[in-house]
């Protein structure tokens, strides 16, 4: 098994006999991430192996993530981001949310409040209608009804906010289900970054 094949299958189940094919798109987007973050995701090294699905899923994240003309603020979003990946027990997700909420807020005790029991947490108005509507839309999206827009809106969510944390909540339901699926691992890196 060529080194690069064994670091990927360290990551995950997968069990990968080459490695990843080449791609200066993949190199350029895990060069960024390394950039931002310090180190590449784990779920970006295996998903190296699919180039298409690691550039889509990128842009993806970028447009409902990172967006920095977003209607809900770059803190709100990374709360729902954590509280979808704790309620999925995504440990690499709730590892790295946790560590950016750490980041844009340098609060460790209250970012891990929210990674335990987000109820138990001192979350603002919005914050709290947007966990809720997380929690509900992860566990169940067709028990949503419009009264759980409502809710949002009664928080001073806009339309455009309404949409947004939609989006936050399915794109995270899709990456924690795929690291759950794969056996994705959590990575140290985000652990111990922020602290």
């Amino acid at each position: 098994m060529d080194q690069d094949a064994a670091k990927a299958t360290s990551l995950s189940w997968l069990r990968f006999d080459a490695p990843p094919p080449a791609s200066a798109e993949t190199d350029a987007i895990l060069a960024a991430t390394r950039a931002s973050l310090g180190y590449a995701r784990h779920q970006q090294e295996v998903l190296a192996y699919r180039p298409r699905i690691l550039a889509a899923l990128t842009a993806l994240g970028d447009a409902v993530v990172r967006d920095p003309a977003g209607a809900l603020s770059a803190r709100e979003r990374e709360v729902m981001a954590l509280v979808v990946s704790a309620e999925n027990r995504c440990e690499a997700c709730v590892f790295a949310h946790a560590a950016a909420l750490r980041k844009l807020t340098g609060q460790a005790e209250w970012a891990a409040a929210i990674a335990v029991n987000y109820r138990r947490a001192e979350l603002t108005a919005r914050e709290r209608a947007l966990a809720d509507y997380a929690v509900k839309a992860t566990r169940g999206p067709a028990e949503v009804e419009p009264t759980d827009l409502d809710a949002l809106r009664a928080s001073g969510i806009s339309e455009a906010g309404v949409l947004e944390a939609a989006t936050v909540v399915a794109y995270f339901n899709f990456t924690n289900r795929l690291n759950s699926a794969l056996g994705i691992r959590a990575n140290s890196a985000a652990y111990w970054s922020h602290r």
